[in-house]
């Protein structure tokens, strides 16, 4: 009688670590910084910029015009924008549409705030624009906090999730 009540008690207890377990490991394998998701995120950046059109258009598009001295180029002008208003921009590479990169955006634009420093969103979709900007950086994954000080001149770096707090102090520490 007394090892069926063991049995009835330790039996879940068993249950509930090994489920913990298993949590933490896939929770832990996803922070990982350099791993698998890094090298989703590159693949899949790779594989949309290299997808052509399954049809010919009928008309050819006209070239793009190339920057002139006098116009900046797309992917650096918000970011030029921004350290001209604050001393500290926070730029945050993010992928639409997803519920970790949403709270990871709520997250900057409010350290943001608090510690009085600009913001700029980057849209990780959008591949034209923000590729050259990426790969300068090594921007691998999303989400992706960089904090630059006039110049532009990067002074910390954030992979993943992180809070407020977290980005509050990196600011504050450029």
């Amino acid at each position: 009688m007394a090892s069926q009540l063991r049995l009835q008690v330790l039996a879940p207890i068993a249950v509930i670590a090994i489920l913990g377990l298993a949590v933490s490991a896939f929770i832990m394998s996803r922070n990982k910084p350099g791993g698998s998701d890094a090298d989703a995120v590159a693949a899949r950046i790779a594989a949309k910029q290299h997808t052509q059109p399954t049809t010919h258009p009928t008309t050819k598009p006209k070239p793009a015009p190339s920057p002139t001295p006098t116009q900046p180029e797309h992917h650096a002008a918000p970011l030029r924008v921004a350290l001209a208003h604050h001393f500290v921009v926070v730029v945050l590479f993010y992928e639409p549409g997803s519920d970790y990169d949403a709270i990871q955006t709520r997250e900057a634009r409010a350290a943001a705030l608090a510690a009085h420093a600009g913001f700029v969103p980057v849209n990780v979709s959008k591949n034209k624009q923000v590729a050259k900007l990426a790969s300068e950086y090594g921007v691998l994954e999303s989400p992706t906090i960089l904090v630059f000080k006039r110049g532009p001149k990067l002074s910390a770096r954030l992979e993943g999730y992180y809070d407020r707090t977290t980005i509050v102090q990196a600011v504050k520490n450029a």
